[in-house]
């Protein structure tokens, strides 16, 4: 008789999902949804981390920078001296400082004429601005000498978007610059356009005076405070930050966290409506097999067995619309992240874990269960005879 009863409660789950086609595919749907934004944004905000930190390992976790910060009252200064430069250079931890120029010119390449920005590189310090790149050659050609003036060196996707080789000429401010190298790819698509030339041209062709916009460097310590104080002591103020790869990452790593909360919290809103679309289905589903129930516990159904039917039911939609969601969520991602390496803005991969699968299938069948709960409990509880009078 157990089995038997076992048996007929077990059509009954599979015949009640497929009797009401629409109503069992928009209740997996809401779950589905759910669990794709949870599957999707995880995994894309893993992926960033693990591209962030692809590119941090290229430049090493000793490279150094120095930028310009607003000062209360005083504006943003955001630039730095031939002086600061060196002063930075003479403290003990520094192996080498170099003070890079930043600036937009009308550049014209085959016939195409466009504003670029082009980066300038401290003149007698080409060879040291290249040893920081540790983790990235030249794809052809070679970078600039020390004192070279009149060439450049550009990055692989601005080789690619103008069809441009080692030997090319283009024209800076209506100037000619021969490429004498193109670089291999950073890992971002912003960077793998950069133009590199000397910071003396530079100054020369945009009429500016000779300062610099960002310093870098390489480094003995992550410990920087010596640098900072001896920087302020120059310039009297501290309006600069003083930055190393670490405190890249671990400000990354706290802007990641707060997306990732942000994200999570968007998705479980989702998840929750989803919750409630499944608890309403079920109530919906015990109030249109009363009479079922009643049958069931005529012949013998306990309430444990009418109790575990609804919740499998519930649960069932739980896990198919799991399924559902991992897949959606894998396309979402797979997409946006096709379209970001697509456009350059960063070679992306989502990071997708055997664990991101099990968390997404158990979450989308615990809601599952748990929205199918009460509703399961106030049909495991109806009398037989109450039941069959049921209309």
């Amino acid at each position: 008789m157990w089995s038997t009863v076992n048996l007929e409660v077990a059509k009954l789950v599979v015949k009640s999902l497929l009797h009401r086609k629409l109503r069992t595919f928009l209740t997996t749907l809401g779950i589905a949804i759910g669990v794709a934004l949870v599957f999707s944004l995880v995994s894309l905000n893993g992926g960033m981390r693990e591209s962030l930190v692809d590119q941090m390992e290229i430049f090493g976790a000793d490279m150094m920078t120095v930028t310009g910060k607003a000062i209360a009252g005083m504006g943003f200064s955001g630039t730095f001296t031939q002086e600061d430069v060196e002063v930075v250079e003479r403290v003990p931890v520094v192996r080498f400082a170099i003070g890079t120029y930043y600036t937009g010119l009308e550049m014209e390449v085959k016939g195409n004429t466009f504003f670029k920005s082009v980066i300038g590189i401290e003149s007698n310090k080409m060879s040291l601005f290249k040893n920081m790149y540790s983790g990235v050659g030249m794809a052809s050609g070679r970078f600039l000498n020390d004192g070279e003036l009149g060439k450049i060196v550009i990055g692989p996707r601005f080789a690619e978007d103008y069809d441009l080789r080692v030997g090319n000429q283009v024209k800076l401010a209506g100037e000619t610059f021969r490429i004498v190298g193109i670089m291999e790819s950073i890992g971002n698509g912003e960077d793998d356009r950069n133009i590199y030339t000397n910071a003396d041209d530079l100054w020369r062709l945009s009429g500016s005076d000779e300062f610099f916009i960002m310093i870098f460097g390489k480094v003995h310590d992550s410990k920087l405070d010596s640098v900072t104080r001896a920087l302020k002591r120059h310039r009297g103020v501290e309006d600069f930050e003083v930055m190393t790869t670490e405190s890249w990452m671990e400000t990354m790593d706290s802007i990641l966290g707060i997306v990732n909360v942000v994200f999570l919290g968007v998705a479980s809103i989702s998840i929750l409506v989803g919750c409630v679309g499944v608890a309403n289905t079920m109530y919906v589903s015990v109030l249109e097999r009363v009479r079922e129930i009643g049958v069931l516990k005529s012949i013998g159904a306990s309430q444990f067995q009418i109790l575990v039917m609804f919740l499998l039911e519930a649960g069932l939609v739980g896990v198919v619309g799991g399924i559902a969601g991992i897949v959606l969520g894998y396309l979402i991602a797979f997409g946006f992240t096709t379209a970001a390496t697509v456009s350059g803005f960063m070679n992306l991969k989502p990071l997708i874990t055997p664990y991101l699968f099990l968390i997404s299938a158990g979450v989308a069948f615990v809601v599952g269960m748990l929205a199918g709960l009460l509703p399961a409990r106030w049909a495991s509880k109806l009398q037989p005879v109450d039941a069959l009078r049921y209309e």
